[in-house]
């Protein structure tokens, strides 16, 4: 008689990774989660977004994960639809390539989220490899102030204190699925840019919170290998332009049609004067264009 063999323990962590042109900081997270603890309940998830580069056959290095690869580079939101709609797990462990975590990393948020009902999403605190503090907490933007912060979510106004964090730095963050498929998943009105701040919206207006996790550490070293940037004015003013459009529907959804189109406005005649000031027929002309278009990057436009 054989004996018995032992039952699998389910899947209670899906890490999600989606990753463009940046092989070897998708390397290092993709190895510290494989040394994780409980690692058999750990589902290891790439979503390759049209790289060219060694990020598409990260499966052959890690015969344990799953990568998906997508034809041409979708944007952020759309990317993590598509792994989240795959994810088997029951909780969803959001990584920026790069970001490595410790061993016990994905149970203890696991156990920290469970534990506090008030919460919707949780996050360990990413350090440098000195062990420096890098992680930013920050509150929603007021109407007035995401023109300002258009181009670059990552300026918007910083808080100090961790019970007044409103919206993660997008490094690393714990949710359970549920919760991102109760929101029918993330807005695709979004592309590569402003979907994070509305998930943020989102879980503050469900009454809920998003908890920084001081004693759980995450590092990253973006000295050895940065992540993937455009650099072609083209594809520059395309990311530029996404970001517009992302600023502008998230006012248009939580602050009505009026902030949404004061804000194009803005950006447009501001695009245009730069043209006319300095001749700039590369980017500026094409951000002009593109922000007119309401462009956003979803891989039906261009291929990046």
């Amino acid at each position: 008689m054989e004996p018995e063999q032992p039952e699998s323990l389910p899947l209670l962590v899906c890490a999600l990774i989606v990753s463009h042109n940046c092989a070897e900081a998708l390397r290092r997270s993709v190895a510290a989660l494989e040394a994780s603890k409980n690692r058999e309940q750990i589902e290891i998830l790439v979503v390759d977004n049209g790289s060219q580069d060694a990020s598409r056959q990260m499966d052959s290095e890690f015969p344990d994960i799953n990568v998906l690869r997508l034809p041409h580079f979708c944007g952020l939101t759309k990317a993590r639809n598509i792994g989240i709609r795959t994810a088997k797990a029951e909780h969803l462990l959001i990584l920026e390539p790069g970001v490595e975590v410790e061993p016990d990393t994905a149970m203890a948020l696991v156990q920290k989220l469970e534990s506090d009902s008030s919460a919707l999403a949780v996050c360990p605190t990413v350090v440098d490899p000195s062990g420096a503090s890098l992680s930013k907490m920050y509150r929603l933007p007021a109407a007035g102030e995401v023109a300002a912060h258009w181009e670059n979510p990552a300026s918007l106004p910083t808080v100090n204190d961790p019970a007044s964090l409103e919206l993660h730095d997008g490094k690393a963050i714990l949710l359970r699925r549920n919760t991102i498929q109760g929101m029918n998943y993330l807005d695709q009105k979004f592309g590569e840019h402003w979907g994070d701040v509305e998930l943020a919206f989102q879980i503050k207006r469900a009454g809920k919170k998003m908890v920084m996790v001081a004693d759980r550490k995450v590092r990253l070293d973006r000295s050895s290998a940065p992540l993937w940037r455009p650099t072609e004015p083209s594809d520059r003013a395309a990311f530029a332009a996404d970001a517009a459009n992302g600023a502008a529907v998230y006012l248009g959804k939580h602050f009505g049609f009026g902030a949404s189109l004061s804000c194009r406005l803005k950006i447009v005649f501001g695009a245009l004067l730069r043209t006319i000031a300095f001749q700039d027929f590369g980017y500026s002309s094409s951000l002009l264009s593109r922000t007119i278009s309401a462009y956003k990057i979803d891989g039906s436009s261009q291929q990046l």
